[in-house]
């Protein structure tokens, strides 16, 4: 094995990239396609374990807990400059930026006022986040159009996009600053464009020539007289040289005339002329008569109501283009509106051959109830959160809202259910728990205020988070349609014997004429009446009923007025993706405290009302969840093993130092993917190029066996502990086999993409590549293939990752099989894969991802309890990125400047999600490290007694330059109190002698970063946990 010199590697690597990256056309998840039709037996053979399950019985040190419970995390770009500066951060779906706002304090600035001060603060801000919005010149590319200020005083600069002189047709953004200061971002552009050639071979006037011709063809052309030019401001018509992106299609940059053209004095055409081969690339009419419209239409319920609809080439859509979010320049109609309503027809298609179609009407009358309703839903819920809490769509950024109609189940039957998959709101027509469910105003609004709930706190979808979630979309439902408490009793038959009541839910009478769990009605009312058990993601559709009725309280005592202003900022602004329901009274009571004074009647009625279902103590505060720590460090000798790539080399795994010398072969064996190791390092496990299931011991004799008889396998993962193992075979298919040594047992698990209704989930998974399991034995972490059908047919494919649960420890038995994604919704052309845990943080992964539309290939890495996501390097083939024993090192597979397949290596920062310092060569001839240590230590770590009652309080909370904190003793007894970051990491540690009386200490914070705490105070046998906010 050889070694590159690093000072010419490091510069060489660099240079060598952005050559490979100009040759790059392919996606590079293309290595990792199959296409293999041979089937496997129908059960694979016992496997042979050998020295696997002894050598890792040291290991086996689980606790009967869930360890870290895995969810989805909201996308994002992370390639923003100084990235811990912003706030907020919000992507579209081609992955490029269009909210940028900055952290208190933080900002450019342009204190003399001028416009030529606030036009140079506009270029250094953009400067700081080119990478992310993928533009190379921001003062070349964006020329300044109108700055003003508005009556708040606050600045707004409005920029154009152009390249080489020439007008980015729909390339527009906006800054905007206070007191002297530029702090925010927004805007629609395209990343620099890659077009080169700009003169035109079909010029001007040709365009123009041709535009008239079919423009003939569409409408009467009428030359206008001059005095009809004059009053409508037009000479032309008119023709201009523009970069043009059709469907803002980023791959799809033309050189084009812009052609404006008023054939008469009723209508208004805008064409796109290809300047090179004089095709017409898109037009549309601007003039008011073809747009906006409105019609009454019957709906479900036998109402008639008023909807909003559009016109275009003499036909009417099931379009609400009249909302102020719309965007008419950025839009085509109707395939593609950019801020609209949009209710289409699945035509009774099941959700695994799903195809939607328009609602089309020909003169603008509507005889279809169920797309009428929906269309009515969508636009009541736009409107109650845009007029009630300013809220701009679902998103909170003019995104289309889409619903669609007659959704059949798997059987093609009518479907008793409506989600919210991430996307778009799904109905069913109901079978024989309901009617048709487009029907019910408040349904429509609970499953898009899961929407909101996704692109807010984004509540993980699983025991209380998942029930806080399902009741924030209930209240948001009742909120809509807030003429009772009730939910779906527009959809329930009359006499139903699943919901006696005649309601689906109800929020002032939880129970809802039921008795237990057993009756579909049914719903708790306090906590003392949850539901325990795992089914329903351990309840989130029942104990909801909790979080109902305490909202229910809080209304009936403030008013609903007030008490939807504290639902949404509690939302929005205070809880976490783990929330439970402890935080979810504290964030209600911070958000009333902000809009109604501490200790107002507003704040007491919250306190009253979740002391009253049984959430917290009589009077203010509360003891908050805990965020998780990190494992205990790996005490043993770290190694990094390797597959040589050298093809004059027989030998094909190496075990090496983590310096990248003492090489060491053990294996002459081809693999066809990255090897797998238990957590002691005892063992490695892989498929060789024959498609069998090897395992090889790490210490000499580096004994290698034959796991399984069967020649069906395409990748292998070992369990940390050596007990279980998961394994794909060649053949294209969603399943996953797992093995359990302990019972000697297979069993398949299939993949799906879940959606936000239980029992409902989308089969467009083909087979998955990369496992990994979690450190408790009871996940897998994965990577697989997807494919979709668009509105026009054809097939968009991805790689995207997510968690199953293949084991339950609780229960000693398989897992349910649930799945989580670790986005819960990727923009279109982005894939990511080949997931690798931290060594000592669960919460952690890093992965490979590719954005199609910028033909990059980067190294990224998430957190999953904070919801950030880092970019670690911009590399040139998948990385397969592995963790160090510290998790202060990543190394990863990497091109050399000689083209030479090597092992990479980069330091990373304390959060473990972001570099620092350069990239560095460690192995040459080499690929798919992984770093790895002999030792032996827990996998969990051991649950605190929380035997008796402590008393503990925090504040202020959230807290800025101090904090105090307040502990009472039951005796007298020695007491510590810790601190920790979301880290793992002790930030403060105070001790002493405790007595009757409360121990207040109050600690100066100043030096602390923004952001959540967790302080654990222990005293005797007695542990109490609460979770405090920095904001400034």
């Amino acid at each position: 094995k050889q070694i590159l010199h690093l000072s010419v590697f490091i510069l060489g690597f660099f240079m060598i990239f952005q050559v490979v990256q100009a040759q790059q056309g392919q996606n590079p998840f293309s290595v990792k396609q199959k296409s293999s039709t041979v089937k496997t037996v129908i059960k694979p053979a016992p496997l042979n374990a050998k020295y696997l399950f002894a050598n890792s019985q040291g290991q086996r040190t689980l606790l009967p807990s869930s360890g870290y419970n895995y969810h989805s995390i909201l996308y994002q770009n992370p390639l923003l400059s100084n990235s811990s500066q912003y706030a907020d951060q919000r992507y579209d779906k081609k992955g490029l930026l269009i909210l940028a706002e900055n952290a208190d304090g933080f900002g450019i600035l342009f204190n003399n006022r001028s416009d030529e001060a606030t036009v140079d603060a506009c270029y250094t801000y953009l400067d700081n986040i080119k990478a992310a919005m993928k533009i190379k010149n921001p003062e070349e590319e964006f020329t300044p159009e109108n700055i003003w200020e508005d009556e708040m005083g606050y600045t707004h600069v409005r920029l154009q996009q152009y390249f080489n002189g020439l007008e980015v047709f729909g390339g527009e953004i906006l800054l905007h600053g206070k007191s002297g200061v530029l702090n925010r971002f927004n805007g629609t552009y395209y990343p620099t464009p890659q077009i080169s050639d700009f003169n035109p071979e079909f010029q001007k006037q040709q365009a123009i020539d041709k535009v008239i011709g079919d423009v003939s063809t569409l409408t009467t052309y009428a030359p206008l007289s001059d005095d009809i030019k004059a009053f409508l401001q037009y000479n032309g018509p008119e023709a201009s040289l523009v970069i043009y992106h059709y469907d803002r299609n980023l791959n799809s940059e033309r050189l084009a005339w812009h052609v404006i053209i008023r054939p008469n004095v009723l209508d208004w055409y805008q064409y796109f002329v290809d300047a090179k081969t004089g095709e017409i690339i898109n037009k549309f009419n601007n003039s008011c008569t073809d747009g906006p419209a409105t019609a009454q239409a019957v709906d479900l319920n036998g109402v008639t109501q008023t909807i909003h609809t559009y016109m275009t080439n003499g036909k009417y859509y099931l379009i609400d283009a009249s909302r102020p979010m719309f965007k008419p320049g950025q839009s085509t109609m109707p395939d593609n509106p950019v801020g609209a309503i949009v209710t289409l027809d699945a035509d009774n298609n099941t959700m695994s051959d799903l195809k939607v179609y328009y609602n089309v009407s020909s003169d603008n009358s509507w005889n279809n109830p169920a797309g009428v309703s929906a269309h009515f839903n969508a636009g009541k819920t736009y409107e109650y959160y845009k007029n009630t809490h300013g809220r701009n769509s679902i998103d909170g950024n003019g995104g289309t809202i889409i619903s669609i109609i007659n959704v059949a189940d798997d059987n093609g039957g009518g479907l008793d259910n409506a989600f919210w998959n991430g996307q778009a709101m799904f109905y069913g027509n109901g079978n024989q728990m309901f009617y048709p469910l487009a029907g019910a105003l408040d349904v429509g609004g609970h499953e898009m205020t899961h929407g909101v709930i996704q692109h807010t706190a984004n509540l993980v979808y699983q025991n209380e988070s998942g029930a806080i979630n399902e009741a924030m979309a209930d209240i948001g439902g009742t909120m809509v349609d807030r003429d009772d408490w009730q939910l779906g009793e527009d959809i329930i038959p009359p006499n139903s014997q699943y919901f006696p009541t005649g309601a689906l839910r109800d929020m002032q009478n939880p129970h809802n004429g039921g008795n237990s769990f057993s009756d579909p009605s049914y719903q708790p009312a306090n906590v003392s009446e949850m539901y325990h058990g795992s089914s329903d993601n351990g309840g989130v559709h029942t104990n909801s009923g909790v979080i109902n009725h305490a909202y229910y309280l809080l209304a009936t005592g403030v008013t609903k007025i007030k008490a939807e202003k504290i639902f949404y900022r509690a939302l929005s602004n205070y809880m976490t993706q783990s929330s439970q329901f402890i935080d979810c009274r504290l964030a209600f009571e911070s958000a009333a405290k902000d809009l109604y004074g501490n200790n107002s009647n507003e704040f007491n009625a919250v306190v009253n009302a979740f002391y009253s279902v049984g959430i917290g103590q009589q009077g203010g505060g509360g003891q908050g969840s805990g965020t998780p720590g990190d494992l205990s460090e790996n005490p043993g000798q770290d190694y990094i093993l390797s597959v040589d790539v050298n093809p004059d080399n027989n030998n094909s795994l190496y075990i090496s130092s983590t310096q990248g010398d003492n090489f060491i072969p053990i294996s002459q064996s081809k693999l066809k993917r990255k090897p797998s190791i238990t957590d002691d390092g005892s063992v490695a496990v892989f498929v060789d190029e024959n498609s069998m299931m090897q395992a090889i011991n790490l210490t000499d004799p580096y004994d290698e066996w034959q796991l399984s008889p069967d020649i069906i396998w395409d990748n292998v993962a070992v369990s940390k502990d050596g007990s279980r193992i998961a394994a794909i075979t060649t053949e294209v298919d969603s399943a996953i086999w797992v093995y359990d040594f302990n019972i000697n047992q297979w069993a398949k698990y299939h993949l799906f993409n879940p959606t936000f209704s239980e029992g409902v989930v989308t089969e467009n998974v083909l087979y998955a590549d990369v496992i990994e399991w979690d450190y408790t034995g009871q996940y897998l972490i994965y990577d697989a293939y997807n494919t979709l059908e668009n509105n026009d047919g054809e097939d968009i494919s991805y790689w995207d990752m997510g968690f199953i649960r293949v084991w339950n420890n609780s229960g000693n038995k398989w897992g349910d099989g649930k799945i989580f994604k670790l986005f819960s919704a990727l923009p279109e052309g982005i894939s990511i894969g080949n997931p690798s845990l931290s060594k000592n943080s669960p919460f952690i992964i890093a992965f490979d991802y590719y954005d199609a539309n910028a033909d990059e290939v980067d190294i990224m890495a998430a957190n999953l309890e904070t919801g950030d996501v880092g970019a670690i390097f911009q590399n040139q083939v998948l990385g397969f990125p592995n963790y160090s024993k510290k998790d202060n090192v990543l190394v990863f597979s990497a091109m050399s400047t000689d083209n030479t397949q090597i092992v990479a290596q980069i330091s990373l920062k304390n959060d473990k999600i972001n570099p620092t310092g350069n990239v560095t060569g460690l192995i040459n001839y080499a690929k798919w490290p992984v770093w790895y240590a002999t030792g032996q230590r827990s996998l969990l770590d051991v649950e605190e007694n929380q035997a008796g009652e402590m008393f503990a309080n925090a504040y202020p909370n959230p807290f800025s330059s101090e904090i105090t904190l307040v502990a009472g003793m039951q005796n007298t007894s020695r007491y510590t109190i810790r601190v920790f970051n979301v880290y793992g990491q002790l930030i403060k540690e105070l001790s002493g002698i405790g007595n009757s009386d409360l121990v207040t200490k109050k600690i100066n914070t100043a030096a602390w970063a923004k952001g959540t705490y967790l302080v654990k105070i222990n005293s005797g046998d007695r542990t109490t946990t609460r979770k405090i906010v920095k904001v400034e």
